[in-house]
């Protein structure tokens, strides 16, 4: 018996019981309509729903993460690269009012474009398209291995969704100014998120690629204070395993710290040394957004098969707190 819910087909329904969980595999139909346009002065699509492609790429040459954010009365997109050999560090990002019409439904389905940023998501793949004071253009190939989450919200809000994809084989272009950098490999994450989060949110978030000592690949998804941590989860070689809720140990400001991660079932046990970090300060009255997301390297021990292996990493970690 698997230790995930079958995949869903579609988003939770109004009525629905019974869907907080831990699904395999992507959702093919996520349209909220059935949800967004409960009234119409303030429809919970401006002023609840909050939707977010999230993509990363994390190796040993090469960090980029970049997103394009519908969060209701406003939009926003950011990219940024760190290339370690060189400690250099760009980046780009945009807001804007009402940057997404009333009708656009933020699915797998859609096109999702924002000023100069675009990304193409289909059945196969996410191609992303930058083009303005950088270019970046990319392609992430999505193998279908990802995890949904289904988790519960605040008593008047009805869900939260999140499809976490790991160690995607992915490849692009970054080049401003005379500068040119290629990147592949199977160093690619992917969040698609959607849904209507506490109006005050906060967590801790952890995505890492990586190998042990034995040369197994591995991908960590990890959360703490959101979602009750039903999203925790563990990919090697590409197939998912469920990880128990998590504690993230650091300092503030959090860029500046080594940060220490575990999961209470102490199957996984990580150290964090940062580079850097990106990180953005949004306060426009009715939506706050503080987060800062710092780029490094983890060490540590997992456990696979019963066994504790060694393992080596590149990726995030982030501290955020929400008012939306």
């Amino acid at each position: 018996m698997s230790e995930f819910k079958p995949q869903r087909l579609k988003l939770p329904v109004p009525g629905e019981e019974n869907v907080y969980g831990l699904y395999e595999g992507p959702v093919p139909d996520t349209t909220t309509r059935e949800w967004d346009f409960n009234s119409r002065l303030f429809p919970r699509r401006r002023s609840e729903r909050k939707a977010w492609i999230y993509l990363g790429f994390f190796s040993r040459d090469f960090y980029a993460g970049m997103a394009i954010v519908d969060a209701g009365y406003i939009a926003s997109a950011f990219c940024y690269v760190y290339i370690p050999a060189e400690k250099y560090f760009h980046e780009h990002k945009l807001t804007l009012p009402l940057g997404f019409g009333n009708a656009f439904d933020a699915t797998l389905s859609d096109s999702w474009r924002l000023g100069p940023y675009e990304m193409l998501p289909t059945k196969e793949k996410i191609v992303v398209n930058i083009r303005g004071e950088f270019d970046l253009s990319a392609t992430f190939a999505l193998k279908g291995n990802g995890l949904s989450t289904i988790a519960p919200s605040d008593a008047n809000r009805p869900f939260h969704f999140t499809y976490k994809e790991m160690s995607m084989a992915a490849e692009g272009e970054f080049s401003f100014q005379g500068r040119r950098q290629r990147f592949a490999g199977d160093c690619g994450i992917s969040d698609y998120t959607k849904g209507y989060p506490p109006r005050k949110t906060e967590w801790n978030w952890l995505s890492l690629v990586g190998k042990t000592e034995t040369g197994k690949s591995i991908g960590v998804n990890l959360v703490d204070k959101f979602n009750n941590g039903i999203e925790n989860a563990l990919w090697v070689d590409g197939k998912p395993t469920a990880l128990s809720t998590a504690h993230f140990h650091y300092i503030r400001p959090a860029d500046k710290s080594i940060w220490r991660i575990l999961t209470r079932d102490n199957v996984f046990e990580a150290r964090f040394r940062p580079f850097g970090a990106r990180g953005e300060n949004l306060n426009i009255g009715i939506l706050r957004s503080q987060f800062v997301q710092p780029y490094g390297i983890f060490d540590g021990q997992i456990k696979i098969d019963g066994q504790l292996e060694k393992f080596s990493g590149y990726g995030v970690t982030e501290d955020h707190l929400a008012l939306w």
